[in-house]
């Protein structure tokens, strides 16, 4: 257990990061907007920046147990704007126009990207994927950190969570984004280890993500030819592997040290909507290696702060959600960064704090100021104060147990 002086310094460090890859994203967004949009995108995302920041400061002061105690209610809140696009969504793929889709309350001008996945409020869309994520996260930290002993239990360990999550999940599915989906199983994979689950069913767990997924992407032909072009990205450099294709000579270009700030060709002409989930490819581009290898290392920076406060949080709660929230900016941006270098096949997500969006700067931020309150906590209540159930020392174990190959502890 740390003491509550260096919780505050691992708090210190994570906000020193957070400011130092958000105001690294404004620069690079006004590098790469700035010769179309002017300064509208720029003022966009600050005002995307300054709402979150002001959502993160009010939720550290709420005690991340009392939000986990409505965690149900939470996953109710999410699910129903998911499954409301998701079901538009499918009406899309029955040959229903998007000009009658469009009438619809919160579709404003119907499909983006070929997919109902942004709620539109006024002149505003929120994409509630972004948030259901969270919500899972705070819902499993609050299940598994109030009843260790239900990790033995093929029933309470594994079945009931997931057919909770899963139901959540299946709504993030059916509205189109396959991407946000795997970063949420993920997560879910990684929280439920940490928590202890017996091996054998989180072998059975992954198996069944596995096939899963591989019956999805066979079942989709777009998707399938992306997988086709992300491995063999100059064959169809004019067709499906043309983001990737244009990425990836984007990095190129940039060599060690870039061609200088905002001189991107591949912004101008070749790269489309660079701003959103290509902006690594322009950071490569212009700043080179370097630049690429220092948000690298901010983000793992960000990461370890995140599992730092986590593995000294005063319950199993508060460890599971730091690990969690950690988890989720880390897969964002190791998916990011592996799609522009073609590590990955081309998928719609984010650089964390960098690229431009509402929803993943907004959700982000709130994923701050939960760790905040962690940190809070620790100082407040620098003892552990494990909920002691009957029966829950080998559960206890078991939780410590996988707790220590991820926290070391």
């Amino acid at each position: 257990m740390i003491t509550s002086r260096q919780a505050n310094y691992a708090m210190i460090f994570l906000l020193v990061t957070v400011m130092s890859l958000s105001i690294f994203g404004l620069v690079m967004l006004y590098s790469t907007t700035a010769y179309m949009y002017g300064e509208q995108k720029l003022k966009q995302q600050t005002l995307w920046i300054l709402l979150g920041m002001v959502a993160a400061i009010l939720v550290h002061r709420v005690d991340y147990r009392k939000i986990g105690s409505y965690s149900h209610i939470i996953l109710i809140g999410i699910s129903i704007p998911l499954f409301y696009l998701g079901t538009i969504h499918i009406l899309s793929k029955f040959g229903i126009p998007n000009s009658t889709l469009a009438n619809l309350p919160f579709i404003g001008k119907g499909a983006i990207k070929g997919a109902y996945r942004w709620l539109s409020i006024g002149n505003r869309t929120i994409q509630p994927s972004e948030f259901a994520k969270l919500a899972i996260i705070i819902y499993l930290a609050k299940y598994f950190g109030s009843n260790p002993r239900y990790v033995e239990s093929f029933k309470y360990g594994l079945l009931k969570p997931i057919c909770i999550v899963g139901t959540v999940i299946v709504g993030i599915l059916i509205g189109g984004s396959l991407s946000i989906t795997v970063i949420t199983c993920a997560v879910v994979m990684g929280m439920f280890f940490v928590a202890g689950i017996r091996l054998r069913y989180f072998v059975i767990l992954i198996i069944f993500l596995v096939m899963a997924f591989i019956g999805i992407v066979m079942n989709s032909p777009v998707r399938a030819s992306r997988i086709t072009s992300f491995l063999n990205p100059e064959k169809y450099k004019r067709t499906t592997g043309y983001q990737l294709y244009s990425s990836q000579l984007a990095l190129g270009s940039g060599q060690w040290y870039g061609l200088g700030f905002n001189k991107s060709r591949m912004k101008e002409y070749y790269l489309p909507e660079a701003h959103t989930d290509f902006i690594m490819a322009i950071v490569g581009e212009e700043l080179g290696f370097a630049a690429m290898m220092s948000v690298i290392l901010l983000y793992l920076a960000f990461i370890a702060s995140a599992f730092m406060i986590g593995a000294n949080a005063v319950d199993k709660e508060g460890m599971l959600l730091g690990f969690g929230i950690g988890c989720s900016i880390g897969f964002h941006a190791l998916i990011n960064i592996g799609v522009v270098s073609g590590f990955f096949p081309t998928t719609g997500v984010t650089a964390p704090l960098i690229s431009y969006g509402g929803s993943s700067m907004l959700m982000t931020w709130i994923s701050i100021g939960v760790l905040w309150n962690i940190a809070r906590t620790i100082e407040l209540h620098p003892k552990r104060v494990d909920p002691k159930p009957k029966n829950s020392n080998n559960a206890d174990l078991k939780l410590n147990k996988s707790a220590r190959l991820i926290f070391g502890k």
